[in-house]
């Protein structure tokens, strides 16, 4: 058992602090989002519509910014290089494939938020889809941060 999380120099605790604001943004968003346009298929407004679309176009995509750009100076700050544990791979795996995840869901939340503008809320096909990708992505960062806290070799 490596003892990683508990010894650290001090200089490290910044980034990490900041990996965590990004991941914290970015969980906490996407339960918004998610939230937000389950309540709009449920009879909500556009603006809820709306709200789901913003919520990944400026918090989202930024949060997810702010974590990956920290995790590699986070490995950078530790030497990973060469061997990297178990959990790092899972977070880099994570991080990688939900970007794309979120990259759809935000083009969908955006057209989602432009026909139902247009013609109000019955074509909810599209806020159907970007719950579905925020879902999976949710679930993704649940297996991240258990990843990320328990540390398996």
């Amino acid at each position: 058992m490596t003892l990683l999380g508990v010894i650290r120099p001090d200089d490290w605790n910044f980034p990490l602090f900041l990996h965590l604001v990004g991941a914290m943004t970015l969980v906490g968003t996407l339960i918004l989002v998610g939230v937000s346009l389950v309540g709009a298929g449920r009879g909500g407004s556009v603006a809820v519509v709306r709200l789901g679309f913003r919520g990944l176009l400026f918090a989202a995509l930024p949060a997810w910014l702010l974590l990956r750009v920290t995790a590699e100076w986070l490995a950078s700050e530790e030497n990973l290089d060469e061997d990297t544990p178990g959990w790092v791979d899972v977070g880099y795996m994570t991080s990688d494939t939900t970007l794309l995840l979120l990259i759809a869901a935000t083009v969908c939340a955006g057209l989602a938020s432009r026909r139902a503008r247009r013609e109000g809320l019955r074509g909810s096909g599209l806020s159907v889809a970007v719950v579905v990708l925020v879902a999976i992505s949710l679930v993704a960062y649940v297996v991240a941060i258990w990843a990320m806290t328990t540390k398996p070799s």
